[in-house]
Protein backbone atom coordinates (compact mmCIF):
# COMPACT_ATOMS: atom_id res chain seq x y z
CA UNK A 1 0.00 0.00 0.00
CA UNK A 2 1.33 3.41 -1.20
CA UNK A 3 1.97 5.79 1.97
CA UNK A 4 -0.85 8.77 0.68
CA UNK A 5 -3.51 6.00 0.00
CA UNK A 6 -6.51 5.64 1.43
CA UNK A 7 -8.42 2.87 1.22
CA UNK A 8 -12.05 2.19 2.98
CA UNK A 9 -14.41 -0.58 3.93
CA UNK A 10 -17.96 0.38 3.36
CA UNK A 11 -20.63 -1.27 5.77
CA UNK A 12 -23.31 -1.10 3.48
CA UNK A 13 -26.02 -3.48 4.18
CA UNK A 14 -29.21 -1.74 3.01
CA UNK A 15 -31.55 -3.92 1.06
CA UNK A 16 -33.17 -1.07 -0.34
CA UNK A 17 -32.26 2.10 -2.93
CA UNK A 18 -33.70 4.98 -1.91
CA UNK A 19 -32.00 8.59 -1.60
CA UNK A 20 -30.52 8.11 1.42
CA UNK A 21 -28.75 4.45 -0.54
CA UNK A 22 -27.96 6.92 -3.39
CA UNK A 23 -26.55 9.92 -1.06
CA UNK A 24 -23.84 6.75 0.93
CA UNK A 25 -23.30 5.34 -2.61
CA UNK A 26 -22.46 8.89 -4.15
CA UNK A 27 -19.91 9.43 -1.61
CA UNK A 28 -17.77 6.77 -3.01
CA UNK A 29 -18.45 7.83 -6.61
CA UNK A 30 -17.14 11.03 -5.52
CA UNK A 31 -13.91 9.88 -4.23
CA UNK A 32 -13.05 7.13 -6.88
CA UNK A 33 -11.99 10.34 -8.90
CA UNK A 34 -9.36 10.99 -6.69
CA UNK A 35 -6.35 8.09 -8.07
CA UNK A 36 -5.14 7.53 -4.00
CA UNK A 37 -8.37 6.31 -2.74
CA UNK A 38 -9.52 2.40 -3.07
CA UNK A 39 -12.95 2.00 -1.84
CA UNK A 40 -14.48 -2.19 -1.02
CA UNK A 41 -18.22 -2.20 -0.28
CA UNK A 42 -19.74 -4.74 1.72
CA UNK A 43 -23.20 -5.70 0.70
CA UNK A 44 -25.81 -8.30 2.42
CA UNK A 45 -25.50 -11.35 0.50
CA UNK A 46 -29.59 -12.19 0.52
CA UNK A 47 -31.27 -8.75 0.18
CA UNK A 48 -31.30 -6.27 -2.27
CA UNK A 49 -28.90 -7.59 -4.46
CA UNK A 50 -30.92 -7.34 -8.10
CA UNK A 51 -31.09 -3.60 -7.13
CA UNK A 52 -27.72 -2.60 -5.41
CA UNK A 53 -25.24 -4.86 -7.34
CA UNK A 54 -26.43 -2.87 -10.66
CA UNK A 55 -26.22 0.20 -8.90
CA UNK A 56 -22.31 -0.32 -8.00
CA UNK A 57 -21.25 -1.68 -11.14
CA UNK A 58 -22.67 1.20 -12.81
CA UNK A 59 -20.44 3.45 -11.26
CA UNK A 60 -17.59 0.86 -11.64
CA UNK A 61 -17.26 0.46 -7.21
CA UNK A 62 -15.71 -2.92 -6.04
CA UNK A 63 -18.19 -4.74 -3.22
CA UNK A 64 -18.13 -8.27 -1.82
CA UNK A 65 -21.22 -10.18 -0.34
CA UNK A 66 -21.51 -10.93 3.54
CA UNK A 67 -24.02 -11.75 6.08
CA UNK A 68 -26.13 -9.31 7.10
CA UNK A 69 -28.69 -9.88 10.50
CA UNK A 70 -32.13 -8.11 9.65
CA UNK A 71 -32.90 -6.40 12.63
CA UNK A 72 -33.68 -8.05 16.06
CA UNK A 73 -37.21 -7.89 17.47
CA UNK A 74 -38.47 -9.12 21.06
CA UNK A 75 -41.08 -11.50 19.11
CA UNK A 76 -38.76 -14.17 17.91
CA UNK A 77 -38.21 -17.40 18.96
CA UNK A 78 -35.30 -19.30 19.93
CA UNK A 79 -34.11 -20.47 16.11
CA UNK A 80 -34.43 -17.19 14.93
CA UNK A 81 -32.23 -15.63 17.86
CA UNK A 82 -29.89 -18.33 17.17
CA UNK A 83 -30.18 -17.49 13.16
CA UNK A 84 -29.06 -13.34 14.12
CA UNK A 85 -26.44 -14.35 16.37
CA UNK A 86 -25.04 -16.75 13.54
CA UNK A 87 -25.39 -14.15 10.79
CA UNK A 88 -23.10 -11.37 13.10
CA UNK A 89 -20.67 -13.94 14.15
CA UNK A 90 -19.71 -15.49 10.32
CA UNK A 91 -20.52 -11.62 9.14
CA UNK A 92 -17.82 -10.49 11.60
CA UNK A 93 -15.68 -13.31 10.45
CA UNK A 94 -16.43 -11.90 6.37
CA UNK A 95 -15.12 -8.75 7.45
CA UNK A 96 -12.23 -9.87 8.94
CA UNK A 97 -11.20 -11.82 5.94
CA UNK A 98 -11.45 -9.23 4.44
CA UNK A 99 -10.32 -6.58 6.31
CA UNK A 100 -6.57 -8.61 6.59
CA UNK A 101 -7.04 -8.71 2.37
CA UNK A 102 -8.14 -5.15 1.48
CA UNK A 103 -5.58 -3.59 4.47
CA UNK A 104 -8.12 -0.27 4.77
CA UNK A 105 -7.23 2.84 6.40
CA UNK A 106 -10.77 3.57 7.20
CA UNK A 107 -13.90 1.71 7.76
CA UNK A 108 -16.99 3.51 6.37
CA UNK A 109 -20.70 3.15 7.57
CA UNK A 110 -24.28 4.63 8.04
CA UNK A 111 -26.06 2.65 10.43
CA UNK A 112 -25.87 1.19 13.89
CA UNK A 113 -27.24 -1.70 12.27
CA UNK A 114 -23.97 -2.07 10.54
CA UNK A 115 -22.11 -1.27 13.15
CA UNK A 116 -23.73 -4.22 15.70
CA UNK A 117 -23.49 -6.74 12.61
CA UNK A 118 -19.54 -6.48 13.07
CA UNK A 119 -19.69 -5.52 16.39
CA UNK A 120 -17.78 -8.37 17.74
CA UNK A 121 -14.74 -7.88 14.99
CA UNK A 122 -15.07 -3.98 15.64
CA UNK A 123 -14.33 -4.42 18.96
CA UNK A 124 -10.69 -5.30 18.61
CA UNK A 125 -10.09 -3.24 15.02
CA UNK A 126 -8.40 0.29 15.63
CA UNK A 127 -8.74 1.69 12.27
CA UNK A 128 -10.50 5.23 12.16
CA UNK A 129 -14.41 4.62 11.79
CA UNK A 130 -15.78 7.40 9.90
CA UNK A 131 -19.82 7.52 10.35
CA UNK A 132 -22.29 9.48 7.60
CA UNK A 133 -25.22 9.82 9.61
CA UNK A 134 -28.70 10.41 8.20
CA UNK A 135 -30.76 9.73 10.74
CA UNK A 136 -31.39 10.51 14.46
CA UNK A 137 -29.86 8.12 16.84
CA UNK A 138 -31.39 4.98 17.84
CA UNK A 139 -31.83 5.08 21.20
CA UNK A 140 -35.31 4.15 22.18
CA UNK A 141 -34.25 1.27 24.12
CA UNK A 142 -31.37 -0.49 26.20
CA UNK A 143 -29.46 -2.27 24.20
CA UNK A 144 -29.31 0.73 21.60
CA UNK A 145 -28.63 2.87 23.91
CA UNK A 146 -25.76 1.16 24.78
CA UNK A 147 -24.58 0.25 21.53
CA UNK A 148 -24.63 4.25 20.49
CA UNK A 149 -22.55 5.64 23.46
CA UNK A 150 -19.74 2.68 21.98
CA UNK A 151 -20.11 4.25 18.44
CA UNK A 152 -19.52 7.60 19.61
CA UNK A 153 -16.46 6.41 21.29
CA UNK A 154 -15.11 4.36 19.14
CA UNK A 155 -16.25 6.20 15.95
CA UNK A 156 -13.14 9.06 14.46
CA UNK A 157 -15.76 11.67 12.91
CA UNK A 158 -19.36 11.93 12.52
CA UNK A 159 -19.94 13.67 9.01
CA UNK A 160 -23.64 14.48 9.39
CA UNK A 161 -26.24 14.86 6.66
CA UNK A 162 -27.93 18.62 8.67
CA UNK A 163 -27.02 20.84 11.01
CA UNK A 164 -30.55 19.53 12.48
CA UNK A 165 -29.12 16.33 12.69
CA UNK A 166 -25.65 17.50 13.98
CA UNK A 167 -26.90 19.07 17.14
CA UNK A 168 -28.45 15.67 17.83
CA UNK A 169 -25.08 14.26 17.71
CA UNK A 170 -23.23 16.57 19.61
CA UNK A 171 -25.77 15.92 22.57
CA UNK A 172 -24.24 12.80 23.23
CA UNK A 173 -20.66 13.36 21.70
CA UNK A 174 -18.26 15.01 24.51
CA UNK A 175 -15.89 16.54 21.45
CA UNK A 176 -17.44 19.07 19.22
CA UNK A 177 -14.38 18.64 16.79
CA UNK A 178 -15.90 14.96 16.19
CA UNK A 179 -18.80 15.88 13.52
CA UNK A 180 -18.84 18.23 10.96
CA UNK A 181 -21.64 18.45 8.21
CA UNK A 182 -21.47 17.78 4.43
CA UNK A 183 -24.87 18.35 2.76
CA UNK A 184 -25.27 15.92 -0.19
CA UNK A 185 -24.39 16.58 -3.63
CA UNK A 186 -27.32 16.36 -6.50
CA UNK A 187 -27.66 12.40 -7.97
CA UNK A 188 -25.05 12.27 -10.66
CA UNK A 189 -25.58 11.94 -14.29
CA UNK A 190 -28.55 15.51 -13.92
CA UNK A 191 -27.85 17.49 -17.41
CA UNK A 192 -29.74 21.04 -17.32
CA UNK A 193 -31.49 22.02 -20.34
CA UNK A 194 -34.37 24.00 -21.23
CA UNK A 195 -37.45 23.29 -19.65
CA UNK A 196 -39.82 21.23 -22.16
CA UNK A 197 -43.12 23.42 -20.25
CA UNK A 198 -41.44 26.60 -20.61
CA UNK A 199 -44.37 27.25 -23.39
CA UNK A 200 -47.04 24.71 -22.06
CA UNK A 201 -49.79 26.51 -20.46
CA UNK A 202 -50.01 23.11 -17.96
CA UNK A 203 -48.87 23.55 -14.06
CA UNK A 204 -47.18 20.27 -13.29
CA UNK A 205 -46.53 19.65 -9.08
CA UNK A 206 -43.73 16.72 -8.60
CA UNK A 207 -43.84 14.20 -5.68
CA UNK A 208 -40.74 12.23 -5.58
CA UNK A 209 -39.69 9.67 -2.98
CA UNK A 210 -41.65 6.73 -0.81
CA UNK A 211 -44.54 5.99 -0.72
CA UNK A 212 -46.04 5.92 2.93
CA UNK A 213 -47.91 8.11 5.65
CA UNK A 214 -44.14 9.52 7.07
CA UNK A 215 -44.10 11.28 3.84
CA UNK A 216 -46.97 13.07 3.49
CA UNK A 217 -48.11 11.97 0.17
CA UNK A 218 -52.02 11.21 1.46
CA UNK A 219 -52.03 14.87 2.25
CA UNK A 220 -50.39 16.00 -1.12
CA UNK A 221 -53.27 13.67 -2.88
CA UNK A 222 -56.06 15.63 -0.92
CA UNK A 223 -54.33 18.72 -1.90
CA UNK A 224 -54.16 17.76 -5.78
CA UNK A 225 -57.92 16.51 -6.10
CA UNK A 226 -59.13 19.93 -4.40
CA UNK A 227 -56.46 21.84 -7.22
CA UNK A 228 -57.85 19.38 -9.94
CA UNK A 229 -61.13 20.38 -9.46
CA UNK A 230 -60.92 23.91 -8.92
CA UNK A 231 -58.30 24.24 -12.30
CA UNK A 232 -58.15 22.98 -15.32
CA UNK A 233 -54.81 23.02 -16.42
CA UNK A 234 -52.98 21.58 -13.29
CA UNK A 235 -51.45 18.12 -12.88
CA UNK A 236 -49.63 16.38 -10.45
CA UNK A 237 -47.00 13.24 -10.75
CA UNK A 238 -45.92 10.83 -7.55
CA UNK A 239 -42.51 9.15 -8.66
CA UNK A 240 -41.55 5.92 -6.72
CA UNK A 241 -42.28 2.46 -5.65
CA UNK A 242 -45.42 1.21 -5.76
CA UNK A 243 -46.64 -1.92 -3.75
CA UNK A 244 -50.20 -2.55 -3.94
CA UNK A 245 -50.56 -5.06 -1.14
CA UNK A 246 -49.36 -2.00 1.09
CA UNK A 247 -52.51 -0.76 2.44
CA UNK A 248 -51.71 2.96 2.60
CA UNK A 249 -50.73 2.56 -1.29
CA UNK A 250 -54.03 0.77 -1.84
CA UNK A 251 -56.45 3.13 -0.06
CA UNK A 252 -54.52 6.34 -2.18
CA UNK A 253 -55.10 4.36 -5.41
CA UNK A 254 -59.07 4.02 -4.46
CA UNK A 255 -58.45 7.53 -3.63
CA UNK A 256 -57.33 8.74 -6.69
CA UNK A 257 -59.40 6.75 -8.88
CA UNK A 258 -62.97 7.55 -6.99
CA UNK A 259 -61.80 11.18 -7.45
CA UNK A 260 -62.68 11.40 -11.05
CA UNK A 261 -58.68 12.99 -11.90
CA UNK A 262 -56.63 9.88 -12.30
CA UNK A 263 -55.56 10.96 -15.22
CA UNK A 264 -54.22 14.01 -14.09
CA UNK A 265 -52.88 12.77 -10.33
CA UNK A 266 -50.54 10.03 -12.06
CA UNK A 267 -48.57 7.49 -10.00
CA UNK A 268 -45.60 6.57 -11.68
CA UNK A 269 -44.37 3.82 -9.98
CA UNK A 270 -40.61 3.61 -9.49
CA UNK A 271 -38.35 5.62 -11.76
CA UNK A 272 -34.79 5.20 -12.39
CA UNK A 273 -33.91 8.52 -14.05
CA UNK A 274 -36.29 11.26 -12.83
CA UNK A 275 -34.61 14.08 -14.75
CA UNK A 276 -37.11 14.26 -16.88
CA UNK A 277 -39.57 14.56 -14.28
CA UNK A 278 -37.47 17.54 -13.00
CA UNK A 279 -37.44 19.17 -16.53
CA UNK A 280 -41.09 19.21 -17.05
CA UNK A 281 -42.22 20.30 -13.62
CA UNK A 282 -43.37 23.60 -12.27
CA UNK A 283 -42.71 22.84 -8.66
CA UNK A 284 -41.69 20.30 -6.23
CA UNK A 285 -43.37 19.33 -3.48
CA UNK A 286 -41.59 17.31 -0.39
CA UNK A 287 -44.40 16.90 2.31
CA UNK A 288 -42.77 14.94 5.15
CA UNK A 289 -44.48 15.03 8.27
CA UNK A 290 -42.04 13.48 10.18
CA UNK A 291 -38.69 14.96 11.39
CA UNK A 292 -36.94 14.33 8.37
CA UNK A 293 -33.18 14.76 8.83
CA UNK A 294 -32.77 16.08 5.09
CA UNK A 295 -34.12 15.16 1.65
CA UNK A 296 -31.78 14.26 -1.45
CA UNK A 297 -34.80 15.47 -3.96
CA UNK A 298 -34.35 19.13 -2.64
CA UNK A 299 -31.25 19.16 -3.67
CA UNK A 300 -31.97 17.29 -7.06
CA UNK A 301 -35.02 19.58 -7.48
CA UNK A 302 -32.23 22.87 -6.80
CA UNK A 303 -30.16 21.58 -10.00
CA UNK A 304 -32.88 21.25 -11.99
CA UNK A 305 -34.22 25.04 -10.98
CA UNK A 306 -37.48 23.64 -9.66
CA UNK A 307 -37.96 25.50 -6.27
CA UNK A 308 -39.62 23.30 -3.39
CA UNK A 309 -42.83 23.41 -0.97
CA UNK A 310 -42.13 21.51 2.24
CA UNK A 311 -43.34 21.54 5.77
CA UNK A 312 -41.18 23.34 8.79
CA UNK A 313 -39.57 19.74 9.89
CA UNK A 314 -36.45 18.79 10.89
CA UNK A 315 -33.40 19.34 8.41
CA UNK A 316 -35.68 20.29 5.67
CA UNK A 317 -35.76 24.11 6.33
CA UNK A 318 -31.87 24.08 6.68
CA UNK A 319 -31.83 24.71 2.66
CA UNK A 320 -34.99 26.37 1.92
CA UNK A 321 -35.50 29.91 2.29
CA UNK A 322 -39.20 30.46 2.07
CA UNK A 323 -40.61 32.46 -0.39
CA UNK A 324 -37.04 32.83 -2.25
CA UNK A 325 -35.94 29.50 -3.62
CA UNK A 326 -39.20 27.38 -2.22
CA UNK A 327 -42.08 27.40 -0.03
CA UNK A 328 -42.10 26.67 3.87
CA UNK A 329 -45.23 25.99 5.29
CA UNK A 330 -46.35 26.89 8.71
CA UNK A 331 -48.89 23.79 9.51
CA UNK A 332 -48.57 20.25 8.90
CA UNK A 333 -52.16 20.45 6.50
CA UNK A 334 -53.61 19.68 3.35
CA UNK A 335 -55.02 23.48 3.38
CA UNK A 336 -51.57 25.06 3.95
CA UNK A 337 -49.95 22.82 1.24
CA UNK A 338 -52.92 23.33 -0.76
CA UNK A 339 -52.63 27.26 -0.66
CA UNK A 340 -48.55 26.86 -1.18
CA UNK A 341 -49.14 24.89 -4.21
CA UNK A 342 -52.04 27.60 -5.60
CA UNK A 343 -49.74 30.23 -4.84
CA UNK A 344 -47.29 28.81 -7.25
CA UNK A 345 -49.81 27.86 -9.68
CA UNK A 346 -51.58 31.59 -9.87
CA UNK A 347 -48.06 33.42 -10.06
CA UNK A 348 -45.79 31.32 -12.55
CA UNK A 349 -43.16 34.12 -12.81
CA UNK A 350 -42.51 34.19 -9.08
CA UNK A 351 -42.35 30.24 -9.29
CA UNK A 352 -39.72 30.53 -12.18
CA UNK A 353 -37.88 33.38 -10.09
CA UNK A 354 -37.95 31.20 -7.23
CA UNK A 355 -36.30 28.16 -9.68
CA UNK A 356 -33.18 30.01 -10.88
CA UNK A 357 -33.04 31.11 -6.95
CA UNK A 358 -33.02 27.54 -6.00
CA UNK A 359 -30.43 26.48 -8.23
CA UNK A 360 -27.89 29.50 -6.97
CA UNK A 361 -28.59 28.81 -4.00
CA UNK A 362 -26.23 25.58 -4.07
CA UNK A 363 -23.21 27.87 -3.54
CA UNK A 364 -24.59 28.18 -0.23
CA UNK A 365 -24.47 24.41 0.34
CA UNK A 366 -20.84 23.77 -0.57
CA UNK A 367 -21.95 21.33 -2.83
CA UNK A 368 -19.26 22.23 -5.63
CA UNK A 369 -16.63 21.24 -3.19
CA UNK A 370 -18.85 17.81 -1.99
CA UNK A 371 -16.07 15.49 -3.37
CA UNK A 372 -12.99 17.35 -1.73
CA UNK A 373 -14.85 18.13 1.13
CA UNK A 374 -15.00 14.39 1.70
CA UNK A 375 -11.22 13.53 0.90
CA UNK A 376 -10.69 15.86 3.32
CA UNK A 377 -12.57 13.72 6.49
CA UNK A 378 -10.20 10.76 5.50
CA UNK A 379 -7.27 12.89 4.90
CA UNK A 380 -7.21 14.05 8.43
CA UNK A 381 -8.66 11.36 10.00
CA UNK A 382 -6.06 8.64 8.33
CA UNK A 383 -4.13 7.36 11.37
Amino acid sequence: MKENEIRIIALFGSPFLYGSEKANIDVFTALSEFDNVKSLFLIDRKRGVETICPYLNERNLNYKKVNYHFMFNKHMNVKNWGVKFYEILSGSFQLLYYYIKFRPTHIYTSKQEYFLNFLPILLFLKTPIIYRIGDSPVVHNFVYRKLWKYICGKSKMFVCVSKFIEKQVQETVANDDKSTVIYSRPHDNINISKKSNENNNNFNALYVGQIGAHKGVDLFVDAAIKLCAKYENISFNLAGKINKNDKFTSNLISKINNSNYSKKIKLLGFITNVNDLYQSANIHVCPSVYEEPLANVLIDAKQNKVPSIIYNVGGLPEIITNNVDGIICDNITEKDLYLAIESCFINRDLTKKMGVNAKDSLTKLDVNNFKINWFNVFKHTKS
